[in-house]
């Protein structure tokens, strides 16, 4: 007796949209995983500009560097506009 294959169903679309959750999570994770090995070892302000180039958003940057949202955007506002941080010296302080 031939036995018959049963036909292939079709995956619903709550499986279907669940799979692809699922992939996009992986992906965010993987894109997330290279941001911090493209910063590793650098300063802050240097990884806040790359990851700031690589289209994330403060929020996230900090999430990354270690930081809050607040020190992110004041340093990217002093990158754009060129200014440094400005140091405390002892004399400042005296």
């Amino acid at each position: 007796m031939v036995q018959r294959r049963k036909p292939h169903k079709k995956p619903s679309r709550s499986s279907d949209s669940n799979g692809l959750t699922r992939v996009a999570t992986q992906l965010e994770r993987i894109a997330r995983l290279l941001a911090v090995l493209a910063i590793k070892g650098d300063n802050q302000s240097n990884q806040i500009s790359v990851l700031n180039a690589a289209g994330y958003i403060p929020e996230e940057i900090a999430q990354l560097v270690g930081t809050t949202p607040n020190t992110v955007s004041v340093t990217l506002s002093r990158l754009k506009s060129g200014k440094k941080k400005k140091r405390r010296t002892k004399k400042d302080g005296d």
